[in-house]
């Protein structure tokens, strides 16, 4: 493509050669192979032109199709949220001297959201999300990776919670909605509340 462009802006360089004055003998004497040589150029100028659209169609269409996955992984993530809450909600419904509270989350654990591993593992994925949100999500996956063991329920949820609110940035990036700087911004936000969230919770179980 970068060589094509390079061969048509060459071509037509050339062909603006012929409108120069001094030229025109030259140009009269030649002007059955000169008129062939200013319709290649309009033929491949035309091509150029019909590539580069086609290439931005492409790429818009790779971001509907990455929103619509992000959206399906967004969905994912709210039921193992909402599942993992009415869990941790029924354990601690539980009377404290009940033996099933000491294994509940062996028996019960919290639902990891499978999909979030299908999406991140996409080829698609990885060359059209920003680099802040590939970092930010491959961090959450694997901190919920780590705690959906139910030793930290509440930490769990706030994974969630705050990973749906990365992917949704995303959305909004993909759309137009925010410049890179806006989503970095953003993304900047959303760590420190998560971090905030995170120290309220370590201080509220000492």
């Amino acid at each position: 493509m970068i060589l094509y462009t390079l061969l048509t802006i060459l071509l037509i360089v050339l062909g603006m050669l012929t409108f120069v004055p001094k030229y025109q003998d030259a140009i009269n004497r030649f002007s059955t192979g000169i008129n062939f040589f200013l319709t290649l150029i309009a033929t491949l100028f035309g091509v150029l032109l019909a590539m580069a659209f086609a290439n931005i169609e492409e790429q818009q269409k790779e971001k509907e199709h990455v929103i619509k996955l992000m959206q399906a992984t967004i969905a994912a993530i709210e039921s193992s949220h909402d599942y993992s809450k009415d869990l941790y909600e029924f354990y601690l419904d539980l009377p404290k001297e009940d033996e099933t509270r000491a294994h509940f989350f062996d028996k019960n654990p919290l639902p990891f959201p499978d999909y979030l591993n299908t999406f991140m593992r996409q080829s698609l994925v990885n060359r059209t999300l920003s680099e802040e949100t590939l970092i930010d999500l491959n961090e959450y996956k694997f901190n919920l990776q780590k705690t959906s063991n139910g030793n930290q329920p509440q930490i769990y949820l706030v994974l969630l919670t705050y990973t749906i609110e990365s992917l949704r940035l995303e959305i909004d990036y993909q759309k137009g909605e925010k410049s890179l700087h806006e989503l970095e911004q953003a993304i900047d936000s959303n760590d420190r509340k998560f971090n905030l969230a995170l120290d309220k919770l370590k201080s509220s179980s000492l």
